[in-house]
């Protein structure tokens, strides 16, 4: 078995918040009250995981998600929680030792009546998973005995033709056009991008590619182009059957996050080269954004996005704060974790439904969310996440 790159992905509107894979230091959550658990979520209702805990923000108190039986639960840490197109929230575990690549303790599980494993004619490692816009479970395993990409039908398992070939699956996604996008690594390390055109696989991928050996993320700009990152080489767009960097060479190798602002200017964050920070395409040319005579988020971006009114929020790895782009100027607007602390980390943030800014809190944990100008913990200091790290939440579609 190859020994695979984890690829950590974060988009700015994204509902999956990726977690560290020791989360809350040995602490675990504890119930905040007795209400019954929900058979379901209901739709844009806060749910939210750390450690093998999981929890739904009902009528002002955090109510428990427990597994369906006792011989049905999930005793690793969760690492991802996104939900179905009706809202069943959908997590996956990791093995206690924290790798989610040692073939054995992967899992899958949904929440219906509880939480319910989820096998794929009894192989129950699964590492990968998406929903498609027609809200169809696909999946690929990741124990060597189960190959390719299986999609959930009428309550049985369908192999998607052709997949079992592709090697170990990064990544499943759909472009605007609902066309199936898969990232795949070779047993020699290379990385091809694949679409699932009329039931074939079509390889993106030309022989003279310079990331066929890195690390990508996938994405789509608002019109449409397939774009993707990479961990060396910039960022790249495919076009016409061809892959070019827009902008020419890009003003940073190593991308950690792509983006678009509200006006559909190509945005990027990361490192290598000659350049730092977040950088914007407008006109054709790359320049840095922000005013670069104040403090500003500069180094180690953790994560950036536009809030529903379209200002550019940033969470600095740098210094643990989240900042604003006002007027021309960076302003913090989280300041309660800086980076001297011990065990130090950013929070990482997105908007609830109704447009409020929410964040995980970094190092001081719970979760936060910030309205005229003040950050409360949601469920005050009885929240089951209080003081627990790096908490992955989402709200329900």
């Amino acid at each position: 078995m190859p020994n695979h790159r984890l690829q950590v992905s974060i988009s700015a509107m994204s509902v999956l918040t990726i977690g560290a894979l020791l989360s809350g230091c040995g602490s675990q959550p504890s119930a905040q009250t007795d209400s019954p658990p929900p058979a379901t979520v209901p739709k844009g209702t806060l749910t939210a995981v750390a450690n093998d805990s999981a929890y739904a923000y009902l009528k002002g108190k955090w109510v428990d998600l427990p597994p369906s039986s006792e011989t049905s639960a999930p005793t690793d840490p969760f690492q991802t929680l996104d939900f179905s197109g009706d809202g069943t929230p959908t997590a996956a575990t990791v093995g206690s030792d924290g790798n989610m690549f040692d073939g054995s303790q992967a899992a899958l599980w949904e929440y219906n009546k509880g939480w319910q494993a989820v096998s794929i004619n009894g192989d129950g490692t699964i590492t990968v998973h998406a929903w498609s816009p027609q809200n169809i479970l696909y999946a690929a395993p990741d124990d060597g005995q189960t190959n390719g990409i299986w999609r959930q039908s009428g309550g049985h398992w369908q192999l998607v033709n052709g997949s079992a070939n592709l090697g170990y699956i990064q990544s499943i996604q759909w472009s605007p056009e609902g066309t199936l996008t898969v990232v795949s690594e070779a047993s020699d390390g290379s990385t091809t991008v694949w679409q699932y055109v009329n039931n074939q696989w079509k390889n993106l991928n030309s022989a003279h590619v310079p990331f066929a050996a890195d690390t990508i993320q996938v994405s789509w700009s608002p019109d449409g182009v397939l774009t993707v990152a990479t961990n060396h080489h910039g960022v790249w767009q495919y076009r016409n059957g061809t892959w070019t960097q827009p902008g020419g060479k890009s003003p940073i190798d190593t991308v950690s996050q792509v983006g678009w602002s509200p006006e559909g200017e190509l945005v990027v964050s990361g490192a290598g080269g000659q350049s730092t920070g977040l950088w914007g395409l407008e006109n054709g040319t790359w320049s840095a954004l922000g005013n670069a005579q104040v403090a500003s988020p500069s180094h180690g971006i953790r994560q950036f996005g536009w809030s529903p009114s379209g200002v550019l929020t940033v969470s600095d790895a740098a210094t643990d704060h989240i900042y604003q782009l006002k007027s021309g100027h960076w302003v913090s607007i989280w300041n309660k974790t800086s980076a001297s602390d011990r065990n130090a980390s950013p929070p990482a943030f997105q908007w609830s439904p109704s447009g409020v800014l929410t964040c995980d809190g970094g190092d001081l944990g719970g979760i936060w969310q910030y309205q005229g100008g003040t950050w409360s913990q949601i469920g005050g200091d009885k929240s089951p996440f209080h003081d627990i790290t790096s908490v992955i939440y989402g709200w329900s579609k």
